[in-house]
């Protein structure tokens, strides 16, 4: 009876060990890998390839979750067949069906309990023109400029697709409302900048445009971070961490265009946008803290493992002794 009793105490010790090393690895492939992230530059620094996530379970959807594509040079094929005759007014209703998911009255970074509406309305906008460029090509010469499509995904990438970006993203409402309305007033004027230069020719990587578009891309970095790390009550250093690297990829889906290295910042119009060396070094210092605090987590995830893995070895050892014993 007793050996009986000890064999099936070890194979439920086998069940449950198997088990429980089943979950720390799943849960190691998950936490391990860290991004490697910059509240400067993002896209330059960011090279990871995950799978799309759908982030609604909405089965009411006619758009299916964008597939970010970053550099490469197709888009998606259009999911549904669409009138290709006037331009203009499925442009309005593209806008209109976005708004209709996502409509503030201000143009600010989404609260965290919003961010989900306003990432779906970006995919429901970026898969209209994506539709339109890909059933329309040989009908029309109207389209949606494809540099404006890829800003796009990738604003979808790095914040709406993002698991860790958003984790950050959710404890910071505070932060958020106190930086609302001078980020309002930085992104306004950068607007008008690049909407100017967008609408003076289709070829945004015409030298000249580009240059005026990288110097607003950087001004529009700097404006807001002249004020997000002076409100330390409000945004916590991580949390104006997180709300500057926000700043830099909006500004990096509106003006999707290589700039850091090939523009002469010390001639953009109002001045040179280039960042103090107090806030290059508060930026550099963000950057290593989340890298340390990640490889912290790594390191003791791993730790913690292995010494689990240890115990359940020498469990089942032991077990197996004692069952010798008897028998």
């Amino acid at each position: 009876m007793q050996k009986w009793t000890l064999f099936w105490t070890i194979i439920l010790i086998n069940v449950i060990g198997i088990d429980l090393l089943d979950d720390i690895l799943v849960d190691e492939y998950e936490t391990s890998t860290f991004p490697k992230t910059n509240a400067m530059n993002p896209k330059m620094k960011t090279s990871r390839k995950k799978k799309p996530k759908k982030t609604t379970t909405d089965s009411s959807d006619d758009y299916e979750p964008l597939i970010p594509l970053k550099s490469r040079d197709k888009v998606v094929k259009g999911i549904r067949q669409i009138s290709c005759v006037d331009f203009t007014q499925y442009a309005a209703n593209c806008t209109s069906g976005a708004a209709m998911i996502y409509n503030a009255a201000r143009v600010t970074p989404p609260l965290p309990y919003k961010i989900q509406e306003w990432c779906k309305s970006i995919r429901f906008l970026t898969n209209c023109a994506i539709e339109w460029n890909t059933d329309c090509s040989e009908i029309t010469d109207n389209f949606f400029n494809e540099d404006s499509i890829k800003g796009h995904m990738h604003v979808l990438d790095y914040i709406c697709d993002d698991e860790w970006f958003l984790n950050r993203y959710r404890d910071m409402s505070i932060c958020i409302e106190e930086a609302s309305e001078q980020w309002e007033e930085c992104y306004s004027t950068f607007k008008v900048i690049v909407e100017e230069q967008k609408n003076i020719t289709r070829e945004w990587t015409h030298f000249e445009t580009h240059f005026y578009l990288c110097c607003a891309q950087a001004h529009f970095r700097r404006c807001t971070l002249d004020f997000i790390f002076n409100m330390p009550k409000k945004c916590p250093y991580e949390q104006a961490i997180t709300l500057q690297k926000f700043s830099v990829i909006i500004s990096e889906g509106d003006v999707f265009q290589e700039c850091d290295g090939t523009i002469p910042y010390g001639n953009c119009p109002n001045g040179d946008p280039t960042p103090s060396q107090n806030q290059l070094r508060l930026l550099m210092e963000g950057d290593a803290v989340q890298h340390k605090k990640a490889k912290k987590a790594a390191v003791t995830h791993l730790g913690t493992m292995l010494y689990l893995v240890t115990a359940y070895v020498l469990v089942i050892f032991y077990a197996f002794v004692l069952l010798n014993l008897y028998i």
